[in-house]
């Protein structure tokens, strides 16, 4: 090769490649001054993972709801711990009561009535064992469970015990109302006017009326009105006894003593027989008449 053909290789300048314009990168692409919401975000990341799901399942409506896959997971989770439990459908207007019956015995009711464990022990008003039996009875019809049972009796005994205490409160504060007024009446008379009336009273009604309770919570043996008219009559017998000749006195003191031998003698009658109907009536009419033949 000549010195000539050398040169001219060597002086041609060689021609070179330029890229006038950078290359596109993934992070360039991504990089942008538009914040992305988290509703996007959420929108795509729900895509993502639906996406690895076959199209039969993507579009189920219990799929659709989950944005998140974790809340697929959980919910996964939850029904898995749910398989072999016993469940309770709940029933409806249209349900069998063999279909309610299965669902009080899945809630806890006893198996029977006479099941029921129920605690009625109350100082203040007990209970009556007929009254516990229906209401267990009633309590099984309804379907409750025991606890339900025990909460249902315990709100309505409470309330029986606050009547009766209230009741007893009204009682005594009449009790001594009555007193007051009697006293201011009697004065010094108050102590053996009380005691007539009431030996009279107990000799002639029954102790049930006298324990009858009126509206204001007083009984009907504790109203001033009655206790001064037993009082009255008392007296008045008593001063009957008295102004009456000597020979009067004398004949009815024997009669009053012949009624009471009569009552008292008769060892087979109602005054010795404490379990005989009439035994409190008896006692109180011999103490009636003892009373009025001392005074």
């Amino acid at each position: 090769m000549s010195s000539e053909q050398i040169t001219e290789q060597t002086a041609s300048p060689v021609e070179q490649t330029q890229t006038t314009e950078p290359t596109a990168t993934i992070a360039s692409v991504a990089k942008t001054d538009t914040p992305v919401s988290s509703t996007t975000e959420q929108t795509v990341a729900a895509k993502s993972w639906k996406e690895a799901i076959s199209e039969e399942f993507r579009n189920d409506p219990n799929i659709e709801k989950f944005t998140e896959i974790d809340a697929l997971a959980k919910s996964y989770i939850n029904a898995t711990h749910m398989i072999g439990k016993d469940k309770v459908a709940v029933p409806n207007q249209n349900s069998t009561e063999e279909q309610w019956n299965e669902v009080f015995d899945k809630l806890g009711r006893p198996a029977s009535a006479d099941k029921y464990a129920l605690d009625v022990k109350s100082d203040v008003v007990p209970l009556n064992e007929g009254d516990v039996k229906q209401f267990a009875e009633n309590a099984h019809k309804l379907g409750l469970s025991n606890t339900q049972a025990q909460g249902v009796l315990e709100f309505y005994k409470n309330n029986m015990e606050s009547n009766a205490q209230q009741s007893q409160v009204d009682t005594e504060t009449s009790q001594v109302q009555a007193e007051q007024e009697l006293r201011k009446e009697w004065g010094r008379d108050f102590e053996a006017n009380v005691k007539r009336a009431g030996a009279l009273a107990k000799a002639n009604m029954n102790p049930d009326i006298l324990d009858l309770e009126l509206k204001n919570g007083m009984r009907v043996g504790d109203h001033p009105e009655l206790i001064k008219g037993f009082a009255k009559i008392a007296s008045m017998m008593s001063e009957d006894k008295i102004v009456s000749p000597e020979s009067d006195s004398t004949n009815k003191s024997a009669d009053i003593e012949s009624q009471i031998a009569t009552i008292t003698d008769n060892r087979k009658g109602p005054y010795w027989n404490k379990r005989h109907p009439d035994h409190d009536k008896s006692v109180q009419q011999v103490y009636t008449l003892r009373e009025i033949l001392n005074s």
